[in-house]
């Protein structure tokens, strides 16, 4: 009896000292495709493709417990985050992506050694990746382009490293010009 004691008090101990040196993970991708038709709508919903594309999102990531789920305050947006939030059963937070120092805090804060997701803009997330800390890993995020998704990692020594990744279909260039990012 005393052996199954010390056993199951080392279990605890090596299960709560392992937990706590957990990295941090955060995923992050932009809106996916969006109807471009009406280039006076500045809050677009998604298309058929970005709605495909928001599931294959969920897919990929329904592997990974996902602590919590950010998106900014559009349709598009949080259209992309729901599928992922469902299959999670997590609700979808939202972000100021004006004021992404700030936001980067709060999710930092609020994902310590844990695993989220940030759905933002062509113009937002390579932003949002600096201010977690990590570099930017491609110059840019052309209009067309809806499937990187990238992964910032943060050691528990605070090392941090940035993965390009890609998910759904490949993008296929043909929808219409963006009017908004």
């Amino acid at each position: 009896m005393k052996n199954h004691f010390t056993f199951l008090l080392l279990f605890l101990t090596v299960s709560l000292f392992a937990q706590a040196e957990l990295p941090t993970m955060i995923y992050l991708v932009r809106h996916a495709e969006k109807i471009t038709s009406d280039p006076k709508d500045s809050n677009p919903s998604l298309t058929e493709n970005g709605n495909k594309r928001a599931i294959a999102l969920a897919e990929r990531l329904k592997q990974k417990p996902l602590n919590t789920i950010y998106s900014t305050n559009y349709k598009r947006t949080r259209s992309t985050a729901i599928p992922t939030a469902e299959n999670q059963k997590k609700k979808v937070n939202l972000y100021d992506a004006k004021n992404l120092k700030l936001a980067a805090s709060i999710i930092l804060k609020e994902n310590k050694g844990k695993q989220a997701l940030v759905v933002g803009h062509s113009n937002t997330i390579l932003e949002t990746i600096e201010a977690l800390g990590g570099q930017r890993p491609i110059p840019t995020i052309e209009d067309q382009e809806y499937d990187y998704l990238f992964l910032v990692t943060i050691s528990t020594r605070g090392k941090i490293k940035v993965k390009v990744m890609h998910y759904g279909q490949a993008n296929s260039h043909k929808e219409g010009a963006q009017m908004m990012h």
